[in-house]
């Protein structure tokens, strides 16, 4: 079966339709699918990005205005993925479904919009599309015209010269250079493809070609002198009305016929002059690039398309019932036509106008068809209508049956279009609102006789579904459900539905049959023939039944082949619930660890299982995760003993005695119980942070030091003397054990800028080099804390200087921004090349603090950071001091180069 493909696996077609860069299958394919880790999946996407923005040769402000473009398609994408299950749909029903309800409508409105803004095409012909293929007429027989033919024809009618004289002449002007230019461009007049190579050779910025065929109008020349010159030139390229339609945009009949005879207005006349110098200006040879590369990016998509569409259809065919690709293409002309009509109508009375108008002149088979992506009345709920369009659509139709019609191709299918529409719509709303009407009827009381009265089976489907009635009427409902159910699809429906009910409820709804019941209800649906359509849902409820019987090892197998699954169809957000869950129970009783768990984190992410808005790193999802895990995933059946996290019972046998010798002075007895108990205190814990004993107490002051201040205050003071002691007497294995952030007690005490503690974690062996997950040291820690005596008891111990954060910033860069002056005073004597050393945004450090000084929103950024983290950010007055003494620095020695 197939999935909906990816945002990134589109962004690869692209690339590959543009003969851009290459990269190698697994790099791809891991792209494409979300199994590269984070780091290297958001490098791919800038190269491949980066890599398509070079292809099409943009500038700054295209390429600005293409990835706003972009990323608004990408959302609206996301959003149809996850509401959008491909069942038992085949590739070419997915493809297609796609190309004419999203693709192709989406793609035609955002172009229009862009080329209004800013026509990127000029010079191109305005009256027709000469990037998709275009039927035309030979020798009594259309076939297409394909997009790198017509831009070779425009280059060569533009030269004014054949093809081969033209290929004469940069032989002479490259002394032989050009030798296949001949050849090359009989293919592309063919069917064959650019190749960026070939149009760096032929037409680079050096080439110097002459425009015989191109028309332009002296600047002091009068309007009437003007015009005269255009006729002169329409008359010597022999463009009839009927051949200028195609290639400036007056489309309309007559308009043209009028201009050329003379009769249309003057203003009318300057308009012609106007496109006519536009259409047939000589262009540059990056734009002949350009028009090349974006024809070569279509044809190929086309040709590409077209094998999986349209198997075993000629590429030049030009009959809509056979080449289905040409209905889509004539859905993107309309589209894109009434784009520019509204907004040549209304584009001056703001967007709702516009807007209105458009959906306005849509016809009534696509307005209740393949556009409620982009109609505006729906654009709050387009997307989740579309998604019920498409569900309905691929568990419906069989795996191979024929692609649906998108453009009519005769009168009779523009009816038939119509029809299906209509009713395709009619059955998502009939079901809505008659759900709605049955609810309210059951709330209203006698359940069960209205249940029983309704014959849908879509209908009931809502009802056992909804999450707002109460579990009397949801079990009567379930009974009628599957009562209804005929087809495997619908008696797996059923079961599914159920499953729901028994597993995802609150644990106190569980009765003691529920475990019976459910096994019983997954072995119905092992043995049913639509079992593979819902593997992902049934594989997921399996481990869900493991799970509340305490087996954790088969409940995770299970959640992992649910995973699994979901490669093979798209089951909306499954995917990344299945990821949640396989993550949750992964941190069961265990420690988060970065390259086994991400995976799932990534999941989570492309699953948008996070709030809206928000990007959590994989440290702060795990420790929310391991709470969701035993507050809501873990629900043991009724007879089962509830188990609880091992970790507590550490903590706790630990912990206790740790308060009775500190609220009792018992200093010895402390001492005495960390000697018997050394070998548990160098182990973590094991809970997802892995934290040891000492960790715990060093992370737990915070949320203590309120209790122990108002109970008795000198008890804070001993909490610390009490640490100092597990230090001192504790094992060495302590002092150095990362907790699942990397980080170390060292870096801890050194950000509270404990002096004391630092000095003590030093001289016990504590290693001052070591790094976070962000690769901060205790060195930028202790930054941080503006404590000098604790900076200088770092720096006093010989820690390293140069150690690097993930955003390449050095200890120096810390002290700048958090406007620690004795530390930068201290690093610039003790390392004075830090002075020199660039971060990832290429600062130094004082042009760190030039920049917080001068620029007011960097400054805001900063301190909203430092706020939100709980760090002390520099004042502008400490900036301005740090930043003398960087100069200082810098003439006091020059940087070695060596």
């Amino acid at each position: 079966m197939t999935t909906l493909p990816s945002t990134e696996a589109i962004l690869l077609e692209v690339l590959q339709s543009l003969g851009g860069t290459s990269f190698q299958t697994n790099k791809k394919n891991k792209f494409a699918t979300g199994e590269a880790s984070l780091e290297k999946h958001f490098e791919i996407g800038r190269e491949v990005v980066t890599a398509i923005f070079d292809a099409l040769e943009l500038d700054d402000a295209a390429r600005v205005s293409a990835g706003r473009n972009f990323q608004t398609f990408a959302n609206a994408y996301k959003a149809l993925e996850l509401g959008t299950w491909t069942f038992d749909a085949d590739q070419r029903q997915v493809l297609w479904m796609l190309l004419g309800y999203f693709y192709i409508p989406g793609l035609a409105r955002h172009i229009a919009w862009w080329t209004t803004d800013c026509r990127m095409d000029r010079n191109m012909p305005g009256g027709r599309f000469w990037y998709l293929p275009e039927p035309r007429e030979r020798g009594g027989e259309t076939s297409l015209y394909l997009p790198v033919a017509q831009v070779v024809d425009w280059l060569l009618d533009l030269l004014g010269i054949p093809l081969e004289k033209f290929a004469d002449q940069r032989w002479d002007a490259t002394n032989g250079r050009h030798e296949g230019l001949r050849r090359t461009l009989y293919g592309w007049r063919k069917d064959t493809t650019p190749e960026w190579s070939t149009l760096k050779k032929y037409f680079s910025d050096k080439a110097k070609l002459e425009f015989k065929g191109a028309f332009s109008v002296a600047e002091q020349a009068t309007p009437k002198e003007k015009f005269a010159a255009a006729l002169a030139f329409v008359s010597s390229k022999q463009l009839t009305a009927e051949r200028l339609r195609d290639e400036i945009p007056m489309t309309a009949l007559g308009r043209l016929e009028a201009v050329l005879q003379g009769q249309a207005s003057a203003e009318e006349q300057e308009h012609f002059v106007n496109l006519l110098a536009d259409r047939y200006a000589p262009p540059l040879p990056h734009t002949i690039r350009q028009y090349l590369r974006i024809a070569r990016a279509a044809q190929n998509g086309y040709v590409r398309l077209l094998e999986v569409l349209c198997p075993g259809v000629e590429r030049t065919c030009a009959d809509q019932k056979q080449n289905k690709l040409l209905q889509a293409f004539n859905l993107y002309k309309f589209v894109y036509n009434l784009t520019v009509d509204a907004w040549r109508h209304h584009g001056g009375n703001g967007a709702d106008v516009e807007a209105t108008w458009f959906e306005e002149h849509l016809p009534p088979q696509l307005a209740c068809g393949p556009l409620p992506s982009i109609q505006p009345s729906a654009e709050e709920g387009g997307i989740f209508l579309l998604s019920q369009i498409l569900n309905r659509h691929f568990a419906e139709e069989p795996a191979g049956a024929p692609l649906e019609d998108l453009w009519p191709t005769d009168e009779q299918g523009n009816l038939d279009i119509l029809v299906r529409n209509v009713r395709r719509m009619e059955a998502i709303t009939e079901v809505s609102t008659a759900a709605g009407e049955l609810t309210a009827g059951l709330k209203a009381g006698a359940p069960w006789p209205k249940l029983q009265a309704e014959t849908r089976f879509g209908v009931v489907t809502e009802i056992a579904s909804s999450k707002n009635l109460s579990e009397r009427i949801l079990r009567a409902s379930i009974v009628r459900f599957h009562e209804l159910a005929q087809t495997p699809e619908e008696k797996m429906h059923a079961i599914v539905v159920e499953l729901h009910r028994h597993l995802n409820n609150e644990r106190q709804l569980r009765t003691k049959e529920t475990k019976d019941r459910v096994q019983e209800l997954l072995q119905q649906a092992a043995d049913s023939p639509g079992y593979e359509t819902w593997s992902a849902i049934i594989l997921q409820y399996k481990a869900k039944h493991l799970l509340a019987q305490n087996d954790f090892d088969g409940a995770l197998k299970f959640f992992q082949a649910a995973r699994a699954a979901c490669k093979e169809r798209s089951f909306g957000r499954m995917r990344g619930e299945i990821a949640r869950d396989c993550f949750a129970l992964e941190l069961a009783d265990r420690r988060l660890i970065q390259g086994n768990h991400e995976p799932y984190f990534r999941d989570m992410l492309r699953g948008d299982i996070f709030p809206p808005g928000t990007m959590p790193t994989i440290e702060g999802a795990a420790r929310s995760i391991s709470g969701y895990f035993w507050d809501t995933l873990y629900k043991p059946y009724p007879d089962i003993e509830i188990r609880r996290p091992r970790s507590e019972k550490e903590t706790r046998e630990l912990g206790e005695p740790f308060l009775k010798f500190l609220i009792q002075g018992d200093r010895d007895g402390f001492v005495q119980w960390i000697q018997v108990n050394k070998k548990r205190l160098a182990s973590p814990f094991p809970d997802v942070e892995g934290n040891s004993f000492l960790m715990f107490i060093i992370k737990n002051l915070s949320k203590v030091a309120a209790d122990l201040q108002s109970m008795r205050p000198d008890l804070l003071k001993a909490w610390n003397e009490y640490l100092g002691l597990l230090i001192q007497y504790g094992p060495a294995d302590q002092l150095n054990w990362p907790d699942f952030k990397a980080q170390t007690p060292l870096m801890l005490m050194a950000e509270e800028g404990n002096t004391e503690l630092v000095r003590l974690l030093l001289a016990k062996g504590a290693d001052p080099d070591k790094q976070d997950y962000r690769g901060l040291g205790a060195l930028h820690a202790v930054i941080k804390s503006r404590v000098s005596t604790c900076v200088d008891a770092l720096l006093d111990h010989h820690c390293r200087t140069d150690l690097l954060t993930v955003d390449n910033r050095s200890p120096l860069h810390t002290a700048t921004w958090s406007g620690n002056a004795h530390a930068v005073k201290r690093l610039v004597d003790h390392a004075p090349e830090l002075a020199w050393h660039r971060d990832a945004y290429e600062m130094t450090p004082l042009e760190l603090a030039e920049t917080l000084i001068g620029e007011p929103k960097a400054f805001e950024v900063l301190a909203d950071e430092c706020s939100r983290s709980g760090a002390t950010c520099a004042t502008t007055r400490e900036l301005e001091q740090i930043a003398v003494i960087l100069e200082n620095a810098l003439h006091k020695r020059t940087p070695n180069l060596e």
